[in-house]
């Protein structure tokens, strides 16, 4: 007992504490060396950008041009563009149809005025003609004679007194006026066609796309300067030609055809829908390649109609 609870010499306890510093060194040996093998920074690339920097960017480019200032101002100017040209271009056929109509109507008249004045004219050679051969009567064959000529006068001189040529070949003149502003418009129209495809702008530069836009706008805004002199000075001729009461006459004709064509239309589509009918209940095959195509089968147009 006297030995175990015996105080450790000097000697021991300088032996221990030898030992607890050599352990200590060794484990900080160990720690150093271990902490020497740290991570390698991310290479920096020759612009001084890192290479997970794109990462920062909240949208990609392909889907970022639509909340891009460029594409919205590109695109309020188009539909701005596809606005004016629709406005002009059904205001301008909607005074060409009247046009159209009231053309047809003293077209007929001047043609009945012809085709009667000729027939008459015919009747009375072949009366003057065969009255020997018929033994005609004089009386008959010269009071038919002087009536024809009567009423070919009187005619021509209506005709002349309303201006029914002046007229018509005025009318003629502004529909074709029409025609080439309709013309230019829907030339616009195919100028814009390829811009209404706004899957262009993915993957490109917002920039460089309105630049592109900006240069096809400058021109489509001098020419609709000369477009819309243009509308001005034929709605004078048309206001000139068509007073209220012949737009309103003529307008109701428009409205009546339009029924009659819808309803021609309707029972077109009937006998069309008949014969389809008909075809597939027979198995009969619809190859017909030895037919003649017509001009207007195949056509791949820009736009539709207004």
């Amino acid at each position: 007992m006297s030995n175990e609870n015996t105080a450790p010499s000097l000697e021991d306890l300088s032996n221990n504490i030898i030992n607890e510093s050599s352990n200590t060194n060794t484990s900080s040996e160990n720690i150093v060396f271990d902490t020497t093998n740290t991570i390698n920074p991310p290479a920096v690339s020759e612009n001084n950008s890192l290479p997970y920097k794109d990462l920062l960017d909240p949208i990609p480019i392909s889907s970022n041009y639509q909340v891009s200032k460029e594409f919205i101002i590109f695109k309020n100017e188009l539909e701005s563009l596809n606005y004016n040209n629709l406005c002009v271009l059904k205001e301008c056929k909607n005074n060409k149809r009247l046009l159209d109509i009231k053309y047809s109507d003293l077209n007929k008249k001047i043609n009945y005025i012809q085709i009667s004045v000729i027939v008459f004219s015919t009747l009375s050679g072949f009366l003057q003609s065969t009255k020997e051969y018929f033994n005609t009567s004089v009386p008959i064959v010269s009071v038919t004679g002087i009536s024809i000529s009567t009423y070919i006068s009187l005619i021509l001189s209506v005709s002349k007194y309303f201006k029914f040529d002046e007229k018509k070949e005025a009318i003629h003149n502004l529909r074709e006026k029409y025609g080439n502003l309709h013309n230019k418009i829907e030339y616009r129209m195919d100028i814009l066609g390829p811009f209404n495809n706004f899957k262009l702008w993915q993957e490109r530069d917002p920039v460089e796309k309105m630049n592109e836009w900006n240069s096809v706008k400058h021109k489509l805004d001098e020419e609709y300067l000369s477009l819309v002199e243009t509308k001005q000075a034929l709605t004078t001729e048309f206001e000139s030609i068509m007073d209220s009461k012949s737009r309103n006459k003529n307008y109701i004709k428009d409205k009546e055809l339009v029924l009659y064509n819808r309803k021609q239309l309707v029972n077109t589509l009937k006998k069309h829908k008949n014969l389809e009918t008909s075809i597939i209940t027979q198995n009969i095959p619809t190859n017909f390649e030895s037919s003649i195509m017509l001009p207007d089968d195949d056509l791949n147009n820009w736009d539709d109609p207004v």
